[in-house]
């Protein structure tokens, strides 16, 4: 037989677990992913209750106005799919976050739409065909300049994970318009040297005893500053202008299509002295 010690603390053992069953459990975080995520017709759904219910405070755009931008939130961009739900259908005690009325299928829509919007890749995929744009890619030239699939150039930006890095509408952008929106490491440069002549390329680094910059051959050069007549910025972009002129409308689908696809979880290379 058990002595009344053991009896004790079997009982209280028992007890704990009764307490952890009924409460403990319920207070761990809830996990488990959108079944909304990515599906086109929940997103149109997503969108529209979102019009209604939070636009007027979020903004449309999600940027913000009354409420803070969503494309900024830690719980939208950064926590489980399950934290934002809560939010969205239990809202935020002692704030004037509300609650969302209805199924949960109606919060999980809100949250696919947001999700659209403020996490690039996390929308349905571009349509088109990825395998004609990367074909596009190839013959427009792009991978002289660009790393994507493994293998290009590095004179420009690195676009193994763009779609997961920009929305496919700044994706869009970037072609028909290159020198709207610039990177910082891919602004061109002029060095202008005492014997009139000059050296055009990519800014890369600059300090007070030199500057670095890549050439349209690919080569990294540093220049001791103390003997540059000057460095002048140069307007516009190395991407030339106007290439959706070689392209068709669905050509031109095709190739945005493929880029989409480019989602790599890695983050975009940084190419400088120490690792070119």
């Amino acid at each position: 037989m058990l002595s009344r010690t053991a009896n004790n603390i079997l009982t209280i053992s028992f007890v704990v677990v009764l307490l952890w069953c009924s409460t403990g459990q319920a207070q761990q975080p809830r996990r488990g992913a959108n079944p909304f995520a990515g599906d086109a017709a929940a997103l149109a759904k997503g969108e529209k209750l979102y019009g209604v219910r939070c636009a007027i405070c979020h903004g449309k755009d999600g940027r913000g106005g009354e409420a803070p931008s969503l494309h900024k939130s830690r719980i939208v961009v950064l926590s489980p799919d399950r934290r934002f739900f809560d939010v969205v259908k239990f809202g935020i005690p002692g704030t004037e976050m509300p609650p969302l009325p209805g199924p949960d299928d109606a919060a999980w829509q809100v949250v696919a739409y947001v999700h659209s919007i403020a996490k690039p890749g996390a929308g349905p995929p571009v349509p088109g065909d990825a395998d004609a744009g990367r074909r596009i890619f190839e013959r427009a030239g792009c991978h002289r300049c660009h790393f994507a699939d493994g293998k290009g150039g590095v004179i420009g930006p690195d676009l193994s994970s763009i779609a997961v890095q920009s929305s496919s509408a700044a994706i869009r952008e970037s072609i028909v318009e290159p020198a709207a929106k610039v990177m910082q490491g891919f602004r061109l440069v002029k060095l202008r040297f005492p014997d009139g002549t000059a050296v055009t390329g990519i800014l890369k680094n600059e300090d007070n005893f030199s500057v670095q910059v890549m050439t349209d051959k690919s080569e990294l050069r540093a220049f001791d500053r103390s003997k540059l007549a000057g460095v002048d910025a140069v307007p516009g972009s190395a991407m030339p202008a106007g290439l959706t002129s070689q392209f068709s409308p669905e050509e031109f689908q095709n190739l945005l299509a493929y880029l989409d696809r480019q989602r790599a979880p890695v983050m975009r290379r940084q190419i400088g002295f120490q690792n070119y």
